[in-house]
């Protein structure tokens, strides 16, 4: 089959669909998709809450809990624990398909009646209550989107993190601190895109480095700054002068390296033993494309925080083993044929439509079903009437699509559409890095909630805090501190430091963060490259290559074999 153009029905923009695609949706038995491949990927952020969190009432126990739902949705939200018990079933909530009606209407009905988990946690939780979307984790504090971190604050997105703060992206670090997208790393602060280092600062697209400080594209150095290289007494003596165990110290690296990075050659694509791929970010992948942050993965093609998968595509976050998942986010650990869903897990497979079944299999537009199977809208049917069932739901999805406020059209092979999201827009991953203002979002057809600013009584100001952690006394874990960014739309306003991360900064010779976790994060991923592929030229031969990293970014962009000729 020869490639096909296609104009978006959202954005309107022309988008070619390849015959390696074409092959996918065969293999699937879905139709091509009618969005185009970037307006999917922002319709799949979208459908997912990150780092928000709301005290409200468990509506089983009638505790109070922290939940991803405000007090005010429509569906019950029940604590995690209780939501996996025995204490309601979720067959109660079943019912009839009506042939007359679209899938979509149908199944939001359904969604606002059956209760959804708080939190969402898998294996075994450690003393870490105010974690999201994490498995494993032990004695972690605001982690969200994590495996196995232990000992972590802060953190984003992030795989065997231990004695670390503030990271994102970043895979097997130990005593880390604001560090973005690297790998087995230790004891390194302020790093970005640098994998096998160790006692360093600063560092940017580094390689088995230890005692750097503000280097960039340095490989198997030791004891140097500016990448200027020095003899071990020389080192240490010019870490003192550069007081990086001071605000004033590190305010003024943070300042000064991105220029310095800037005059480096950067490489098109930042990847690790991978081969047939496009996107950047990758690691141990092959025949991946138009896809960021990945790392073993096989066959795969407009991907987004996907681990240990194959054969998938249009896929955000997770996998674990999983196989054959498309159109779909929060799913992974051994699934297998999960379309259009969003967080099912455990083994859960050959799935449509279906949100929150973990360990379920051959379910269509169900909500809850813990380990179900052979149902439809939560209602169980025998193996052969399911087969017949979901052949003509599928036909009738086409024939009667839901169209949305905006008169899109959502026949059977799209993901739910934006306006089934149970989250606003500034809520999601997508505010992250598709930023919108409220009336472009609600313009767009999503949900918007203004942030509460609240009227904290701060006890002392940010740029009043000591200049080092040394002056710091456990006094502190009583402040109140005034964001420095408190009129940012990303900010609460204030924040307080905990006895664990007061031990942290101390064990790490930190000084205090003057601004809340969420202006924090917000700067960290605003330290990347926009999640989308340009065309540029090589620096060095001159060859059009594709890459994230605009002029702007990076002025100068090598190919990955000019690259390698200039820095290894």
């Amino acid at each position: 089959m020869n490639a096909e153009t296609k104009n978006c029905q959202n954005c309107k923009k022309d988008f070619v669909i390849e015959p390696d695609d074409f092959g996918f949706y065969e293999k699937i038995k879905v139709p091509p998709p009618t969005f185009c491949p970037e307006c999917r990927f922002i319709r799949r952020l979208a459908s997912s809450g990150e780092r928000v969190l709301y005290k409200r009432v468990c509506d089983i126990s009638q505790k109070e809990i922290f939940s991803m739902y405000p007090a005010d949705v429509l569906f019950p939200v029940y604590n995690t624990d209780d939501w996996y018990s025995d204490k309601w079933d979720p067959y109660q909530y079943g019912v009839d398909y009506d042939f007359s009606r679209s899938f979509f209407e149908q199944f939001k009905e359904l969604r606002n009646k059956v209760p959804q988990m708080s939190l969402v946690r898998q294996g075994f939780n450690i003393n870490s209550p105010y974690v999201h979307r994490v498995t494993d984790p032990k004695n972690s504090y605001m982690v969200f989107r994590a495996t196995k971190p232990e000992d972590t604050l802060y953190s984003y997105t992030v795989e065997r993190l231990k004695d670390s703060s503030d990271c994102a992206y970043c895979i097997g670090m130990e005593l880390c601190y604001e560090c973005l997208n690297c790998e087995n790393c230790y004891n390194i602060k302020f790093s970005q895109e640098s994998i096998n280092c160790r006692d360093s600062s600063f560092l940017y697209s580094c390689r088995n480095c230890s005692n750097c400080v503000a280097c960039v594209n340095l490989i198997n150095k030791e004891y140097c700054i500016w990448n200027v290289e020095y003899t071990k007494d020389e080192y240490f003596k010019k870490l003192e002068e550069l007081k990086i165990n001071s605000f004033s110290g590190i305010e003024s690296l943070t300042k000064k390296f991105p220029e310095f990075r800037k005059k480096h050659p950067h490489k098109a694509i930042n990847s690790v033993k991978s081969e047939k791929i496009s996107g950047n970010w990758l690691s141990n992948c092959k025949n991946v494309t138009q896809s960021y942050d990945c790392w073993e993965v096989k066959d795969g093609k407009y991907l987004f925080s996907v681990f240990k998968a194959q054969n998938v595509m249009d896929y955000w976050e997770w996998g674990n083993n999983s196989e054959l998942v498309y159109e779909s986010e929060n799913c992974g650990i051994n699934d297998s044929r999960i379309y259009f869903c969003t967080q099912c897990w455990t083994g859960a497979h050959d799935l449509w439509y279906c949100d929150s079944c973990p360990g379920a299999g051959n379910c269509f537009g169900c909500v809850g079903l813990k380990k179900g199977e052979y149902s439809i809208l939560n209602k169980k049917y025998s193996k052969e009437e399911y087969e017949i069932m979901i052949s003509k739901i599928k036909e009738q999805m086409i024939k009667i699509p839901y169209v949305d406020k905006l008169g899109r059209k959502y026949l059977f092979g799209e993901h739910f559409p934006d306006e089934l999201s149970l989250f606003p827009y500034n809520e999601t991953a997508a505010y992250d890095f598709f930023p919108l203002v409220k009336e472009e979002a609600i313009k767009k057809g999503f949900l918007w909630r203004d942030r509460e600013k609240r009227n904290y009584e701060t006890t002392i100001r940010s740029n009043n805090l000591p200049e080092t952690i040394g002056e710091v006394s456990d006094d502190i874990l009583k402040e109140v501190i005034e964001c420095g960014e408190k009129e940012s739309p990303f900010s609460v306003g204030a924040f307080r430091i905990t006895q664990n991360e007061l031990n942290f900064y101390r064990r790490m010779d930190l000084p205090l963060p003057r601004v809340c976790f969420d202006v924090r994060h917000m700067r960290r991923i605003a330290k990347r490259p926009p999640l989308k592929l340009i065309k540029r030229h090589c620096g060095h031969c001159a060859k059009e290559i594709d890459t994230v990293y605009t002029e702007e970014y990076a002025p100068v962009i090598y190919c990955t074999q000019c690259y390698q000729q200039e820095v290894y």
